[in-house]
């Protein structure tokens, strides 16, 4: 895939004039990364933002606590880093590369010319953040439920993210308990106990580095009740 294919791909640059695409194109450093590598380090100036435009990454918080939450992950097409640039403040969280992962790096002062030149690049960047905040809104609601809840907000959110990146077999995510465990910050026990409840209601189907969902439709309608649905 051409570099100007991946900017036509990418949810920043929707619609824009051809002139917009022709300027970024001149200011864009590729970058690729290995499983495993840091795209982005939490707690460290960030003067550049980064197009996912192959592979995903994924999104890690560590809390005063010095305690580790992922946040989630990003498929390409994506962005990463944007924050940063915007607010001239350090970074908020550490971007892992969970696959290969290409990017086009952006500099902020490259980027501020750009939104001024060509303000649908703007109103984008805006719908995107709208949209980070409304999931962020969703997440803290079902977070607040119950751990069914959560799990269930998880799932659907990765499984909708999945499919948006036209990735094979998207019903079936790659993840762990560990993982999950970092996602909800919720106890082993906790985490075991209720998939194994949302499995034996026909929900999803669980293997030691997967879950396959199910039923979608029912994972929408988890109870909404005391903590774990008890």
């Amino acid at each position: 895939m051409s570099r100007l294919e991946d900017l036509q791909r990418s949810p920043l640059f929707q619609n824009v004039p051809q002139e917009a695409l022709r300027d970024v194109l001149q200011i864009l450093t590729p970058r690729s990364y290995r499983p495993g590598e840091v795209v982005l380090s939490q707690d460290v100036s960030g003067d550049a933002l980064h197009l996912i435009t192959g592979g995903v990454v994924r999104v890690s918080r560590v809390s005063l606590g010095h305690r580790e939450r992922v946040m989630g992950d990003i498929y390409a097409p994506g962005l990463v880093g944007e924050t940063s640039v915007l607010s001239h403040q350090q970074r908020s969280a550490t971007v892992t590369a969970l696959t290969d992962v290409t990017t086009l790096m952006l500099y902020r002062e490259h980027f501020e010319v750009l939104l001024n030149r060509h303000p649908k690049v703007l109103w984008n960047l805006a719908a995107m953040l709208v949209q980070r905040v409304t999931n962020l809104n969703d997440e803290l609601i079902a977070f607040g439920l119950n751990t069914e809840a959560a799990l269930a907000h998880v799932f659907t959110t990765q499984y909708r993210q999945r499919l948006a990146a036209g990735i094979p077999d998207p019903e079936v995510l790659p993840l762990g308990t560990q993982d999950i465990m970092q996602r909800i910050s919720a106890s082993r026990e906790t985490v075991a106990r209720v998939m194994k409840k949302l499995e034996a209601q026909g929900l999803l189907d669980i293997t030691p580095r997967t879950v396959h969902l199910l039923d979608l439709e029912g994972l929408g309608a988890v109870p909404l009740g005391d903590e774990d649905g008890e």
